[in-house]
C-alpha cells in the first residue's frame, strides 16, 4: 500500500514567496504578458459576445489588472509558484471573486445579539 502525503505551504512560506525578488520579477512579466488587462474581464466580454448578450456599466469594461493570480492555488501547489502557465493577471474585483471575497460595501453588518429585557 502506498501512502501519499500532501504537502501544503504554511502562511509564512506563502509570504516568503510573495516577498521574494523572484516573485516580483515573475509577477511583472505576467502583467506585461497580459498587457495589464484583467483576463476574467476579457473572458466575460468574449462569453457575452458569443451569446450575443449586451453588458452594461462596469460589466462592459476591461479593468486594469493589478494582481497576479495562481490558477492552481499556491498553498496547495508550491511547485507551481513561479510557473507562468499557472498565472494570470486580474483586477482586484475579479481576484476577490475568484477567492470568494466580497467587497466590504456588499457585506451586511450583523446586528449585535442582545437579550431582550422587559
Amino acid at each position: 500500500m502506498r501512502i501519499v502525503k500532501e504537502i501544503y505551504m504554511t502562511d509564512q512560506e506563502v509570504k516568503q514567496v510573495y516577498n521574494s525578488a523572484r516573485w516580483q520579477q515573475v509577477r511583472d512579466r505576467i502583467l506585461i504578458r497580459d498587457r495589464h488587462e484583467c483576463q476574467d474581464c476579457i473572458q466575460r466580454l468574449r462569453t457575452a459576445a458569443e451569446k450575443e448578450e449586451r453588458l452594461f456599466g462596469e460589466d462592459a469594461k476591461i479593468r486594469r489588472a493589478t494582481q497576479v493570480h495562481h490558477i492552481k492555488e499556491l498553498k496547495e501547489n508550491p511547485e507551481l509558484a513561479f510557473d507562468e502557465e499557472n498565472l494570470i493577471s486580474l483586477c482586484t474585483q475579479c481576484h476577490n471573486i475568484r477567492h470568494g471575497r466580497q467587497p466590504k460595501r456588499f457585506v451586511k453588518k450583523k446586528e449585535p445579539v442582545t437579550e431582550e429585557k422587559w
